[in-house]
């Protein structure tokens, strides 16, 4: 289309188009330099883009899709969303590079003493070894720790807190345990990590996609509990929230679910969801629709069946 325009006239709609949006000039500028009005100036702006004289595209240094991030994060009400531009099906591909978005997220969000909150997890912990220097700040685990992976655990923790330099506050209790275990609570270590629950100002949280990428599902399926769950409609964890495919909290295991309570939770000013592949993409609609999170980091597949599901 653009032949059908003479050249001098090419030429002067991108030159008008790269002041506007390369270069950042006001069109009323523009329009005063070229003799037209701002109406006329700004219409070939619009032009010069629509007939491909200008190409406009993102040049984001890392695998973010621009597009479907602003659309999520607007569909939710987000402060921002990272939706990392991968279709791959393997679940440890997806947290690879989910991870290490997650970790420049980290880095660049992290401020001088703040109070950082994070939970063990598999995608935490890939992140967490990306990270050698943070500002100074104080580091407090969310949650209790998974027995089958206790080192995880704990090096999400000693990473970050090795980065920072501040104190840490570590929470050694298994993630869910029995109902006769409950004095352990009352450990002076374990009451001191909970009470900086309410010190937190930003926190960082995978979610837990229900049955099979979900170390919470798989403790209660070997006890005998899951089935329960899954009929009243679980379908994640957030925190210490289990969730239905709604973002509705399912209670059941309270006193026994060890970490920050969701009230806690939702007072802290900047909550990052962590999470995606084919296991948690319940998950990850869940996250969204109960409005626990300001941010969320995932994957392409999941952040479009989230955006079909509350189309």
């Amino acid at each position: 289309m653009s032949a059908q325009m003479p050249l001098d006239q090419q030429i002067l709609h991108v030159y008008v188009a790269m002041q506007n949006l390369a270069h950042g000039r006001p069109v009323n500028d523009i329009a005063e330099e070229i003799g037209k009005s701002r109406f006329v100036t700004a219409r070939m702006v619009r032009r010069a883009r629509d007939l491909g004289l200008i190409e406009v595209r993102p040049t984001v240094s890392v695998p973010i899709d621009v597009d479907l991030s602003a659309q999520l994060a607007q569909r939710f009400g987000l402060q921002s969303a990272l939706v990392v531009a991968t279709r791959s099906t393997d679940d440890a591909e997806v947290r690879e590079v989910i991870a290490s978005v997650t970790a420049r997220f980290i880095r660049e969000t992290v401020q001088e003493d703040d109070v950082l909150g994070f939970a063990p997890g598999r995608t935490l912990v890939l992140a967490s070894r990306e990270i050698e220097v943070l500002p100074s700040a104080d580091v407090v685990q969310l949650t209790g720790i998974g027995w089958p992976r206790l080192e995880e655990g704990v090096e999400v923790i000693s990473n970050i807190g090795r980065a920072t330099g501040g104190a840490t506050a570590p929470l050694y209790v298994p993630i869910l345990i029995d109902p006769e275990a409950t004095p352990i609570l009352r450990h002076p270590a374990i009451k001191e990590t909970t009470a900086r629950f309410r010190h937190v100002r930003k926190a960082f949280l995978t979610i837990g996609g229900w049955p099979d990428s979900s170390l919470l599902a798989q403790i209660l399926a070997e006890n005998g509990e899951r089935e329960a769950f899954e009929e009243r409609g679980v379908v994640a964890e957030f925190g210490t929230t289990l969730l239905d495919i709604h973002g509705r909290s399912v209670p059941g295991l309270e006193g026994r679910f060890i970490g920050i309570p969701e009230t806690e939770l939702r007072a802290v000013p900047l909550r990052v969801a962590i999470g995606g592949g084919e296991g948690k993409q319940r998950g990850v609609l869940a996250t969204l629709r109960a409005g626990l999170a300001h941010v969320i980091i995932t994957d392409v597949r999941s952040a479009e069946l989230a955006l079909a599901a509350d189309g």
